[in-house]
């Protein structure tokens, strides 16, 4: 399998797992999957949610992988919160991962906790901004992780009605108990239930079905595609 960035032969990788099709020569060949780029999904936004404090490289490589994949493929933007679109003149840092979690540690490390709670703040009132703006959000569960922030935003997607679509490592058999109680999970298939996803493979399935126009199961009412470039 070629190097994902190599210049001449890129092989497309969904969640660095799934060969999607490859470019030869920097030509895409016509049966890769970015072929069908023009779709439903295309100039929708996503928002990637998953552990960062406790997760392995702070949850940055499977997001900077799908990032490439859902733009590539469906023509997604994405909003990350281990990547986030700030204007440069700002002037604050709402960052969690590098510099910015070590000084967070820091600060609970010292006891100096009316800083860390408005450092906090800030993030969560950021980070549920995001959920806020993105049309669907695609959340990636690692086993064995302790999950605070994310079923935050997990509780706001849903009740925003904003598809919510997760991605258990290791299968949905793994799947926090509240979420079958909280989610779609109808139907149940090879390597889904509902909303639930066994693998980055089987939730590309779906998000394909999405893109050509097909009415997947469940709630597919929760699609709700807006041509925003036709405004002002």
């Amino acid at each position: 399998m070629s190097n994902i960035n190599d210049a001449t032969t890129k092989t497309h990788l969904l969640g660095g797992v799934i060969d999607m099709g490859t470019h030869n020569e920097g030509v895409c060949a016509k049966e890769c999957f970015c072929q069908k780029r023009e779709g439903k999904l295309n100039n929708s936004v996503a928002y990637l949610c998953g552990p960062i404090d406790d997760a392995d490289d702070d949850g940055v490589g499977w997001r900077r992988t799908l990032t490439e994949e859902l733009n590539d493929c469906f023509g997604v933007k994405v909003l990350d919160p281990t990547d986030k679109p700030f204007k440069k003149d700002d002037g604050e840092s709402y960052e969690e991962i590098g510099a910015e979690k070590v000084n967070t540690m820091t600060l609970k490390k010292e006891g100096r906790y009316e800083e860390l709670a408005d450092k906090m703040r800030k993030i969560v009132r950021t980070d549920l901004r995001m959920v806020d703006l993105s049309d669907f959000i695609i959340t990636y569960l690692p086993r064995n992780v302790v999950l605070c922030g994310t079923i935050h935003e997990i509780v706001t997607a849903t009740e925003s009605k904003k598809p919510t679509l997760i991605v258990v490592e290791g299968g949905r058999q793994y799947a926090p108990n509240w979420l079958w109680g909280m989610l779609p999970t109808h139907p149940h298939t090879e390597g889904q239930s509902g909303w639930l996803f066994d693998s980055f493979d089987d939730l590309k399935d779906y998000l394909y079905q999405v893109h050509e126009g097909i009415d997947p199961a469940p709630k597919s009412s929760r699609w709700v595609f807006m041509d925003l470039n036709s405004r002002r």
